[in-house]
């Protein structure tokens, strides 16, 4: 692995690690009077018809009997209201309170809920990205079926999801996520599993796009998993995850013949366990469309624990992420990504040999992949704010879950760069071991329900250029 990109992973994660510095604007004790203080008598929540109060009170920075400073109510206020936005448990939350006598007060706190069981029939596209679908219009890449997400199960911000999906690919899912366990609601724990079969998988990548097989026996690739996870919040902002997934893959023959390396030593089946840790802090004002704060993620992930005999795969990934976000003037704002990935093992099957064009990309690269161990990106972002929070009664609508719409649009210009490495790289792909770099300018719609639509225009170091697509919906997300 080249140096260069090394050092700059190292330093990526070595920076994630360490804390952010701020400053502070206490008063010194000896100017603080009595009178500075407010004792929170009572905390009043309406409007939670099925959200149970305790999830609620667990994202507030006070508690009833706190005593705080004046000065410092606001802030607090106004970063406990984010955090109950960020559960995605309701659409509006409004904080007021009102003055008992001397220097006691009541916090009001006003929701609406949303809708939280989605029985939703599937018809969506199967390709890498929205716009290499449209590019591509192969029409026989539509998967249908019905997904079930009952959010809020329970009323404890719980997470049931059910998916059976048919056409392009086959999938059948199950998974159950508890969030909030015991009295201080520091622990949490998912377990799941996905069975995927796919009629025709990428078998290579040329020419830096990826090559389609489609075998005459069927499935392609057949691909479980089954998972448990663990996690622990101690406070609000920081979470520590463990979790356990082991993974079969099984491939039709002629897979191997065409590529022995897709699985690795020729093998049309394998199967390993896998360990992970990762460590979550994040204090960006927003989950969905972050405008101010910062976040930090680390990953490390162990693949192949030894306990399947005659399996020999073997590696471990460390992936560190720096998010940035500031607000530079009225309406103007800065963006920040940042993320790079180490793999301590450089000879890796092609199916797990996935850098950009996946689940990662550079704007203006989306026909393309670039498959590596390693790699690097940055991404900066200068938005505008075109369109303010807005929000809107939407007539002939009387479900109060449905009735109001907020939404929000920002003009953004952007530059991108990124480098993936990869030990034997094949000829044709001339983007791995290069750096890549791209600009453009684009429109993001924000609007309720986590829904971000994008529309930008970017060119890539080559020249290539043109209208891209992104819908970046995660309620359509596994």
């Amino acid at each position: 692995m080249p140096k260069k990109i090394k050092y700059i992973a190292i330093i990526l994660i070595l920076v994630c690690a360490g804390p952010v510095p701020g400053q502070t604007n206490r008063l010194t004790d000896s100017l603080i009077t009595r009178d500075d203080w407010l004792v929170i008598e009572d905390i009043r929540i309406s409007g939670n018809d099925i959200t149970r109060e305790r999830v609620i009170l667990r994202e507030l920075l006070f508690s009833k009997g706190d005593t705080i400073l004046k000065m410092e109510l606001l802030p607090a206020i106004q970063r406990s209201r984010e955090n109950l936005l960020n559960l995605s448990l309701f659409n509006f939350v409004y904080f007021d309170a009102d003055h008992f006598t001397g220097n006691r007060i009541q916090i009001l706190i006003s929701l609406t809920e949303r809708w939280y069981v989605w029985p939703v029939p599937i018809i969506e596209y199967a390709d890498r990205n929205f716009s290499t679908f449209i590019q591509n219009r192969d029409w026989e890449k539509i998967n249908y079926g019905l997904w079930l997400k009952w959010n809020n199960f329970r009323g404890s911000n719980e997470l049931l999801t059910g998916k059976f999906r048919l056409g392009y690919i086959n999938e059948y899912a199950l998974a159950y996520q508890i969030p909030n366990l015991g009295r201080k609601q520091q622990h949490g724990i998912s377990m799941g599993f996905n069975l995927n079969d796919q009629n025709e998988i990428f078998i290579a990548t040329v020419n830096n796009y990826p090559v389609e097989y489609t075998p005459e026996e069927k499935p392609a690739l057949r691909r479980l998993n089954a998972f448990s996870h663990y996690t622990f919040r101690r406070k609000i902002y920081t979470t520590h995850s463990l979790r356990l997934d082991y993974y079969q893959y099984i491939t039709s023959d002629s897979v191997a013949e065409n590529n022995p390396n897709f699985l690795g030593e020729n093998r049309s089946r394998l199967g390993f366990f896998s360990f992970s840790y990762y460590f979550n802090h994040d204090m960006r004002d927003s989950r969905i469309y972050p405008l101010e704060g910062f976040a930090v993620k680390l990953r490390a992930e162990k693949l192949g624990l030894g306990i399947i005999p005659g399996n020999n795969y073997n590696n471990l990934l460390v992936t560190g992420v720096f998010l940035f976000h500031q607000q530079l003037a009225n309406r103007i704002y800065f963006y920040n990504a940042t993320k790079a990935r180490y793999s301590f093992e450089k000879l890796i099957p092609y199916a797990f040999n996935r850098g950009l064009g996946y689940n990662e990309f550079l704007s203006g690269y989306e026909p393309y992949v670039i498959d590596g161990s390693d790699y690097f990106i940055t991404k900066y972002n200068l938005k505008f704010q075109v369109i303010k929070p807005t929000t809107r009664t939407l007539p002939l609508i009387r479900m109060k879950q449905f009735e109001k719409i907020h939404y929000a649009i920002y003009f953004n210009l952007f530059a991108d760069a990124g480098y993936v490495y990869n030990i034997f790289p094949d000829p044709t792909n001339t983007m791995v071991n290069n750096w890549q770099v791209s600009a453009g300018a684009g429109l993001d719609l924000v609007t309720y329900y986590d829904q971000v639509f994008r529309i930008d225009y970017s060119m890539n170091r080559f020249g290539d250029h043109g209208f891209f697509f992104h819908l970046e919906v995660p309620f359509f997300r596994w």
